[in-house]
């Protein structure tokens, strides 16, 4: 399942909720994700950027180069982003590097060592 779909299965207009999902996503450990369409996997606490997608420029991590985000999953990976109107994701390890949530897959989540407070558990 996309993060994109996470979010609104579980969350309804995620958007309007970006603090408290933000807090959630810093307390939780570390999440797995895959990158559509290459299926590159990339690991860290997703955060959401409260700027919408077609008017954001994210950081190549091959040139280092600023690009418009949807320039840059159009050029590399042959992708359109469906959904330019709604806010990027960016994991805490780099937060210069910014996905659109329709192409984060959540990855094998596995046990946990500790029960969570709350049942919003499949991506943070």
């Amino acid at each position: 399942m996309s993060l994109r779909d996470h979010l609104r299965l579980y969350h309804g207009n995620w958007m309007r909720k970006t603090d408290e999902l933000n807090n959630l996503f810093y307390s939780r450990p570390p999440v797995t994700f895959t990158v559509y369409p290459e299926e590159e996997e990339v690991t860290g606490r997703p955060g959401i950027l409260e700027e919408y997608i077609w008017n954001v420029r994210t950081k190549d991590p091959e040139t280092g180069e600023m690009i418009r985000l949807t320039e840059y999953f159009r050029v590399k990976y042959g992708y359109k982003i469906k959904h330019n109107d709604e806010f990027p994701i960016f994991l805490d390890d780099n937060t210069s590097v910014l996905y659109p949530p329709e192409v984060l897959y959540v990855h094998d989540l596995g046990p946990h060592d500790h029960e969570f407070p709350n049942p919003f558990t499949i991506v943070v």
